[in-house]
């Protein structure tokens, strides 16, 4: 693995103008306005039938949306939080479109006496304990970037949006969703890895969120992903590369990870991109988009030209066609995971995976036998339910 510098990431990826992005363009909110996409679903919900199939019974369809219940509970906390500083408390309410209401039931939260902050003297000390308090709070990964401005979204919640200049650094995290839940792709078992992994950054978020606070300084919450684009925020965190399949690829989980994010005027250590071998190896590979029952993956190399309004152009990469993919969603009425479960570096951080990955770092030349090894040792096909009930053994108790 290698760092980049900065100019060395920009000279990877970046190659025309970033206009910032409106959060309006995405496929989660585009059916609400776009006649082009709006009408090609009747039912945009994707809620899922429990069917008489394994992977889909009543208690698999639990298992899902109860994995995600901490996201909804704490993103209506993030509203609705006790003494939010001012600027959080705006920029939350305005990209969920409501008020910030009354204080919550649960209490005053702590704040430092006026006046009193973290002594920033020693930013590497901060930025170490910061870290620290981050996994403690349950992220796998964490890493430190500059905030960009061109990432930044220029609308949430249908309003123009401006970070002020004060926030100057993204405390960027992943969560790990767990891999023997993902094998069973496309069920709704899968899911509840996603799901679960949206409930973890959020409740994370909301953690880190007041400790930064009580340590005097202020953070705006990004527990939605209506803010900023957090790809290339982890990538310049250090946290991975982009795939083929339009993920963040990390080093330990690939790309079986859910990313969230914070902005804070904090003082702190910014961390280095890396390069791991990702886009060469994806250059070799193509799994994903074999693997992809929409055919929303790309083929061949990558452009920096958007294949919609949904894409951001200037940037090299494998522009996902995320109209076929949401659409997919919505007419099968299930979950899917498949560029996620297929890929190849969708394994167990064991040492026989480290020293895998190892090999596809250091020699890159032999990157399409890697792949061929990928399919002979079957990875990446879907695992049966059937006895999924009996043999599961939880990750995370």
């Amino acid at each position: 693995m290698r760092k980049l510098t900065l100019d060395e990431w920009e000279k990877k990826y970046i190659v025309g103008k970033i206009e910032r992005f409106n959060s309006r363009n995405s496929m989660f909110t585009r059916p609400t306005w776009d006649p082009e996409v709006k009408d090609l679903l009747e039912d945009w919900s994707f809620t899922g039938d429990v069917k008489d199939r394994p992977g889909y019974h009543l208690e698999d369809q639990a298992l899902r949306w109860a994995s995600r219940r901490g996201s909804q509970l704490m993103i209506h906390f993030n509203i609705h939080k006790p003494n939010p500083s001012p600027v959080a408390q705006a920029v939350t309410a305005a990209i969920a479109g409501i008020s910030s209401g009354q204080p919550s039931v649960m209490g005053a939260a702590y704040r430092p006496p006026e006046g009193v902050k973290i002594d920033t003297n020693n930013p590497e000390k901060t930025t170490r304990i910061v870290k620290k308090v981050a996994r403690y709070f349950g992220a796998d990964l964490v890493g430190v970037c500059k905030l960009e401005k061109r990432w930044v979204y220029s609308h949430a919640g249908g309003k123009p949006q401006e970070i002020p200049d004060e926030f100057k650094y993204a405390v960027v995290l992943a969560f790990e969703e767990e891999y023997d839940l993902i094998k069973h792709y496309p069920t709704y078992i899968a899911d509840a890895a996603t799901s679960m992994g949206y409930s973890r950054m959020a409740i994370a978020n909301n953690y880190l969120t007041f400790f930064i606070q009580g340590l005097g300084y202020q953070v705006i919450d990004c527990t939605t992903n209506d803010v900023a684009a957090s790809i290339p925020l982890a990538m310049q965190a250090g946290l991975g590369d982009i795939g083929r399949n339009g993920l963040l690829i990390t080093p330990q989980s690939g790309p079986r990870v859910r990313l969230s994010k914070i902005f804070t005027d904090l003082p702190l250590v910014v961390d280095s991109p890396i390069d791991f071998g990702v886009t060469e190896f994806c250059l070799a590979c193509g799994k994903c988009a074999d693997a992809c029952p929409s055919r929303s993956i790309m083929t061949g190399g990558r452009t920096a030209e958007p294949n919609s309004i949904s894409n951001i152009g200037g940037t090299l990469k494998w522009p996902i066609d995320v109209v076929t993919c949401r659409v997919y969603w919505g007419r099968a009425n299930k979950p899917c995971t498949a560029c996620v479960a297929s890929c190849p570096y969708n394994k167990p951080d064991t040492l026989f995976h480290r020293t895998a990955r190892w090999f596809t770092d250091y020699a890159r030349w032999a990157d399409s036998f890697y792949v061929k090894m990928d399919e002979m040792f079957g990875y990446g096909k879907p695992k049966k339910a059937d006895n999924f009930w009996e043999e599961w053994q939880p990750q995370r108790l």
